[in-house]
């Protein structure tokens, strides 16, 4: 978590969230706690319930139609690679057969957080959601579920192709999450950052998509907020506030201090 102050009295606190994580690792620190407190508002990436309450419109766009298949969409390769990464999560390539790359890869991804004991209830978002109607704090949403939910289908066919060849089979992916959440309790941003950024050759348009832009299209309301006079604290993903692309270095380069806490 960061500190942002801005030149009017308001103070922005920046939470890079673990949507997911573990019971031993899912009490907030102190800090949370802290800066939940001082904020009249907290910010997500989009509307925490409203995106919980449209999984009938997600799987609206994830389907195919007009006859396609994940079959016939991959390469031979691919459909061979994913069927042995599948049989580690009990599935067959037959049994997602109607759904599109991006959205098998987000669903194996839930699978192997399930499989590494890594529950919704536990993760940041869900949590401080939670807490902010309890508490009858403001909620902002930093872009609308519809652009969430339409964010991977937009993406080409060699882009969720390439997305779906980054699965792991479950050993990999429990280690790779255990190394995840253990660099988030501790703060260690290094590791975060070599983690959740790292790219597979290739899939730089990807990164771009799904993370680059985006900070992009949040920065100037996280200024609005810098502008402000009221505390507010955003949670996004901790991928979005790493890197030389991520948020912290974009406010840092309009010239705000930053300081972790």
């Amino acid at each position: 978590m960061y500190r942002v102050r801005g030149s009017d009295g308001a103070t922005v606190y920046l939470l890079g969230s673990v949507h997911l994580l573990t019971p031993d690792a899912g009490r907030l620190p102190p800090a949370v706690d802290s800066a939940f407190g001082r904020a009249t508002a907290i910010a997500f990436e989009t509307n925490v319930d409203t995106a919980m309450l449209s999984a009938n419109d997600l799987l609206a766009h994830a389907r195919y139609a007009n006859g396609a298949t994940l079959r016939s969409s991959l390469s031979a390769a691919s459909v061979a690679r994913l069927d042995t990464v599948l049989a580690g999560y009990g599935l067959t390539v037959d049994q997602v057969n109607g759904f599109k790359p991006w959205f098998v890869s987000v669903m194996v991804s839930q699978l192997a957080m399930q499989h590494a004991n890594f529950q919704a209830d536990y993760g940041v978002d869900i949590q401080l959601n939670a807490r902010a109607h309890a508490n009858g704090k403001r909620v902002i949403g930093l872009e609308p579920v519809s652009y969430q939910l339409g964010l991977f289908d937009s993406m080409s066919e060699a882009d969720q192709e390439a997305m779906l060849l980054e699965t792991e089979p479950p050993d990999s992916a429990a280690a790779e999450l255990t190394k995840i959440k253990d660099a988030w309790v501790a703060g260690d941003t290094a590791t975060l950052d070599s983690v959740l950024n790292r790219r597979a050759p290739g899939s730089d348009r990807l990164y771009d998509q799904l993370v680059v832009q985006r900070n992009k299209q949040w920065l100037p309301k996280i200024e609005a907020m810098l502008a402000g006079t009221d505390d507010v604290l955003v949670v996004v993903g901790a991928a979005h506030l790493l890197g030389n692309q991520g948020l912290l270095a974009l406010l840092a380069a309009h010239g705000y201090r930053i300081d972790q806490m």
